[in-house]
């Protein structure tokens, strides 16, 4: 892992950051907010062993590097900028050293304090999108497997507040909410910091999922959402839950954009013959493996359920979807 960052926002307000490996293939951001009264954790990785391990180490980092004496049971609050396991699932090894309070925004509030029901309802709904994509059944086996897997690593904890966008929350902290990589997803502005999470990231475009799988996701959703942060106005510096720092996030919004934009008009030529989603994620991605062909599939089929409620592309075998209980959608340019 990298050594830990400060950096100092426009009122003298100090953020640091240090990473986590949340996940083998996965690392992630962690920041703490320090304004001389409050200690606030941003985050707190997976909850998979090395990921805890990398949160105590890198505020024993950060601890040494900047002369901050402080370790985990100094934080006096606790935000989860959304409800991704890789943000969220370090709160019980956390909540072992600190009784902080934890906020949330209220669309993603159930899936830290109800959270088996919400993988329940996640799952059925995901297994079904699999089915109308073209999966097949052993297929589909192996893809919800590796979907559970890191599941089991949380169990459900309560929530103390919420984070509500227009009513600044602890430390004075202003707070956007971005719907669309995940429900509740926040941004958080410290100043003339924008703590962009997984709305904007520096290299990547964040991952997309359609809204058939979960309420207020969807790729209309986030591409309103960036065009909603590129409105905003005095930010000097983006520091994203992966990746690096951004120096410019107006620039990057236009990226992103751009990115999508491509994406579409590639899927618009791929369904010049009828296809199922299955077949976009390939024709897009090619040959991927293990947890990258879920994310191929929903990336895919977030991009297919854009084009299709706009009439860009129509379905092309309605006597089957109409006949059959469980068809398989074959999309076409309309």
């Amino acid at each position: 892992m990298n050594q830990p960052q400060k950096f100092t926002t426009s009122t003298g307000r100090h953020i640091y950051s240090f990473q986590v490996q949340a996940f083998p293939s996965l690392v992630s951001n962690i920041y703490l907010i320090d304004d001389g009264d409050r200690l606030i954790l941003v985050d707190t990785g997976s909850g998979m062993p090395l990921s805890n391990e990398g949160l105590v180490a890198g505020i024993t980092a950060v601890s040494q590097t900047y002369n901050l004496p402080i370790t985990l049971a100094d934080i006096t609050d606790i935000l989860i900028t959304h409800g991704h396991i890789d943000h969220f699932g370090g709160l019980p090894f956390v909540r072992q050293h600190t009784n902080a309070p934890v906020g949330i925004h209220v669309l993603d509030r159930r899936v830290l304090s109800n959270h088996e029901e919400r993988v329940v309802f996640a799952s059925s709904r995901l297994e079904a999108f699999l089915e109308n994509a073209g999966v097949s059944v052993d297929h589909r086996r192996g893809l919800m497997n590796v979907y559970l897997f890191s599941k089991n690593y949380y169990h459900s904890l309560p929530v103390q507040f919420l984070l509500e966008e227009g009513k600044p929350t602890v430390g004075d902290i202003g707070v956007y909410h971005v719907p669309g990589h995940c429900p509740g997803q926040v941004c958080l502005r410290v100043d003339d910091v924008l703590l962009t999470a997984d709305h904007i990231l520096s290299r990547t475009t964040p991952h997309q999922a359609p809204e058939s799988i979960t309420n207020n996701m969807g790729l209309g959703h986030y591409l309103d959402s960036l065009t909603k942060m590129e409105q905003v106005k005095g930010i000097r510096l983006g520091l994203g839950g992966h990746e690096a720092p951004m120096d410019d996030i107006y620039g990057r919004i236009a990226e992103i954009k751009a990115s999508h934009e491509r994406r579409l008009a590639k899927i618009l030529d791929i369904c010049a013959t009828p296809k199922s989603i299955a077949d976009i994620s390939r024709d897009l991605f090619g040959k991927v493996e293990s947890y990258h062909v879920l994310l191929a599939l929903e990336e895919a089929g977030a991009h297919v359920e854009y084009l299709h409620q706009r009439g860009e592309l129509v379905a092309a075998n309605i006597a089957e979807i109409e006949q059959e209980t469980h068809p398989v959608v074959r999309y076409v340019r309309g």
